[in-house]
């Protein structure tokens, strides 16, 4: 919320004092809507002949009044006291108010004048076409959502501009949905997503594979939706979400332009700017807003990063998995099951020994293993095969046949994940490929910037514990296809 503040602020002290506001983007005043018609009639029956008339008025006149929310800005103190337990939340100011004043200003105007939905920002799921079923659950989502419009505009708790704006663009391709028998959705990637370049045929090898995944999450999330009686907003925002990463995939290749990646939710976002009568304060005044929420915001990430260290030994995902795990228990409403860990003095930061501790200490009903992708196919080659070459030649990364070398992993000549005795002997000729390729990356530094050098560095890090029997490094498989993952591993998938 710091950054979006800043960013409001910077945009006020511009020459052109335009606001970007959230989902207006999807909307263009070129295009009439008869959508917007029909639901201005729907609006009218509900809320008054005059709702929307004295809403957009009553917004644009808190704007325009001498004692406005930017006149008296008000930014909320960061806590005082940070706890490591408690994530330091801080209630809002001014900004978040003045945010939904101005997009309900704009919202009131996309409706009034019937705006129409803008053809640049929807994507088409091209893939398959819509069953009678899923045909049937959108019909019923449209009627839920002008239902929540309406909630929305009459209750107009706080963010509901951003939301009767999201709903109103949704409504419009849930109605091209229907109409034309095949899913439309929103484009949701945000405006300053990383871009990801296509460099060589290895790259365009790994693209097309990638589309084909994304293409059969959208395959199952849409199997999963057809057995439900209802679609909620879950569920059509994960198949909003999944269907813009497989659109994007298949428009890059298709197209030879670079893709856009994010590993945040999707949500319709995209912005345009607009310029909004309003009673400003001084531009001294606006700059020095400017200047206050630019060092506030950098104090409070210094802060955060003090607060939550990240340390290999003491400090890493393990350590606080285990440690929220335990402190998610009140002491004075319900006890901890079992004895907890005491992580200061502990190797629990080691996730094998973390396994081992919690196995001990904590009241539970047992253990289940779940193999790697690897292990996994090596005990079904083994069952085929059961003879000496076939797990040498396992053992080694350049012969597996289950593991192909790859970008996302430095180089290493022996897997350890399947060996104990075995594993400091196999660590050491690790190690030494990691002293070969640090070597190596000394003399073509000037060339790769150092890439080669990081890689064996990297070789050397996860060689070091495997010297004493500890295996981290397991190798990673971004080709295998989502249907070759064993179905045990998506038994967490209803969870959000």
């Amino acid at each position: 919320m710091l950054k979006k503040e800043t960013k409001f602020l910077e945009e006020l002290n511009s020459p052109e004092k335009k606001i970007g506001l959230r989902a207006t983007a999807y909307f263009t005043s070129k295009d009439k809507s008869v959508l917007s018609k029909d639901l201005k009639s729907q609006l009218t029956i509900s809320l008054g002949e005059n709702f929307l008339k004295d809403l957009e008025q009553n917004l644009k006149d808190k704007m325009l009044s001498p004692n406005n929310l930017l006149v008296k800005m008000e930014f909320s103190p960061l806590p005082e006291k940070m706890h490591r337990e408690i994530f330091p939340f801080f209630k809002p100011g001014s900004y978040l108010k003045i945010r939904d004043i101005l997009e309900g200003i704009l919202f009131c105007q996309i409706l009034r004048e019937e705006w129409g939905l803008n053809q640049e920002l929807k994507i088409l799921n091209i893939q398959e076409s819509l069953s009678t079923k899923e045909k049937e659950l959108l019909e019923n989502f449209r009627e839920q959502q002008i239902k929540g419009l309406i909630q929305t505009l009459s209750d107009k708790d706080p963010g509901w501009a951003y939301s009767a704006l999201v709903i109103l663009a949704r409504l419009h391709t849930i109605e091209e949905s229907i109409q034309t028998g095949s899913p439309v959705f929103l484009s949701s990637f945000p405006d300053n997503s990383p871009i990801v370049y296509k460099e060589d045929s290895q790259d365009a090898q790994t693209l097309q594979h990638f589309s084909e995944e994304t293409w059969a999450i959208v395959s199952l999330a849409r199997k999963k939706i057809s057995t439900l009686n209802e679609l909620t907003e879950k569920e059509y925002q994960i198949w909003e979400d999944a269907s813009n990463r497989a659109f994007e995939f298949q428009e890059g290749i298709q197209t030879s332009i670079p893709i856009r990646v994010t590993s945040e939710k999707l949500l319709p976002q995209r912005e345009n700017k607009f310029l909004i009568p309003m009673y400003l304060p001084e531009s001294s005044i606006l700059k020095e807003y400017l200047i206050f929420a630019r060092q506030r915001e950098k104090e409070y990430h210094t802060r955060l990063k003090k607060l939550y260290p990240f340390r290999i030994l003491f400090e890493n995902c393990t350590t606080e998995i285990l440690k929220n795990a335990q402190n998610s228990f009140d002491q004075k409403e319900i006890n901890f099951p079992g004895k907890k860990i005491e992580l200061n003095f502990s190797l629990s930061f080691i996730p094998f020994y973390a396994s081992y501790s919690v196995s001990n200490n904590w009241n539970n009903e047992g253990e289940k293993i779940l193999l790697s992708y690897r292990r996994k196919k090596l005990v079904e080659l083994l069952k085929q095969n059961p003879n000496l070459k076939t797990r040498i030649l396992e053992s080694f990364t350049f012969s597996s046949s289950i593991y192909k070398p790859n970008k996302e992993d430095h180089f290493f000549p022996l897997f350890t994940d399947d060996v104990f005795w075995g594993r400091p002997l196999y660590g050491t000729v690790n190690l030494a490929a990691g002293f070969g390729t640090s070597l190596i990356g000394i003399f073509t530094l000037p060339f790769d910037k150092g890439e080669k050098l990081q890689k064996g560095f990297q070789s050397l890090f996860f060689s070091l514990p495997e010297l004493v029997f500890f295996n981290i490094r397991k190798g990673t498989f971004p080709s295998v296809s989502i249907k070759e993952i064993p179905e045990e591993l998506f038994q967490f998938q209803d969870e959000d």
